[in-house]
């Protein structure tokens, strides 16, 4: 018996959708108005990579103008405001789209609608609590420990110029470490966690996207199994552009995203096979 279709002109529709949207929308500001609120814990979690680097010494934090750190407050509220909401949001995105799919296609799609937050919420967390520290650790002691010590002049310089104070200053020459030293400012600190949270967010959704691409028969599962050393050479060539400029970082993006695709495809098949 075919499905009774439900049809609605262009205004309606967008009509529908400006409802929508504007519920979304709503929501993600609610969401901001409460991370507003609970900031101080929010920068706590942020700021957890940097203290778990210096063994609970953090470095200064600066800021180079007057509305920096205001600003800055209210970029991490409206971003923790938009994860927090994201549930909601895409709950209203997915009201409007599921009035034009069919009943199976429409239980299809609900199926990936929580598995997707709850990913993006691991990717999320498996960066700040794992990978951040090792790549801040990085960069924080690099310079510290690769960049050469003063060079110790000796007495011949101090003799040539006639200064004894001076041979005594380079004769004892202070540590790299005491004049190569960090300048983070916030901004700049929170957009580099921010958007590494982000791009481990993102490529926490691969298993997803090969499931469904396996399951749509879009792309068959026996076809991404043989091309797994491709797939592997780009999610490396990905991860090191997304990535700072460091092994370590790139490793810990490509390894996870690597075996979620391994995951999706055990998934897909098993969900072929069913079928």
């Amino acid at each position: 018996m075919p499905e009774e279709e439900v049809r609605m002109t262009l205004g309606e529709h967008l009509d529908e959708l400006r409802r929508r949207l504007l519920r979304a929308v709503l929501g993600v500001v609610a969401g901001m108005v409460v991370c507003f609120f609970l900031g101080e814990y929010i920068f706590q979690i942020l700021f957890l990579p940097l203290a778990v680097a210096t063994g609970g010494r953090p470095p200064n934090l600066y800021f180079r103008s007057l509305p920096e750190a205001f600003s800055t407050y209210l970029r991490v509220s409206l971003i923790a405001g938009a994860v927090l909401a994201s549930p909601y949001a895409l709950y209203q995105m997915w009201l409007f789209i599921a009035a034009g799919l069919y009943r199976r296609e429409r239980q299809a799609v609900r199926r990936y609608l929580l598995p997707s937050v709850v990913l993006f919420i691991l990717g999320v967390a498996f960066f700040l609590f794992v990978v951040a520290p090792l790549v801040t650790g990085f960069f924080l002691h690099f310079a510290q420990s690769s960049y050469p010590t003063p060079p110790t002049w000796g007495g011949w310089l101090s003799e040539y110029l006639g200064r004894n104070d001076l041979a005594a200053a380079t004769s004892r020459p202070a540590k790299a470490g005491t004049f190569v030293q960090p300048w983070l400012t916030l901004g700049e600190y929170i957009s580099f966690v921010a958007l590494l949270s982000l791009v481990f967010g993102l490529g926490f959704q691969t298993p997803l996207v090969v499931l469904f691409l396996g399951r749509s028969g879009i792309v068959p599962v026996q076809r991404m199994r043989r091309v797994r050393r491709y797939v592997f050479l780009i999610i490396c060539i990905v991860s090191a552009i997304v990535t700072p400029a460091d092994v370590g970082s790139m490793v810990a993006l490509a390894v996870p995203m690597y075996l979620l695709y391994e995951l999706g495809l055990f998934a897909a098949a098993r969900k072929r096979a069913e079928d």
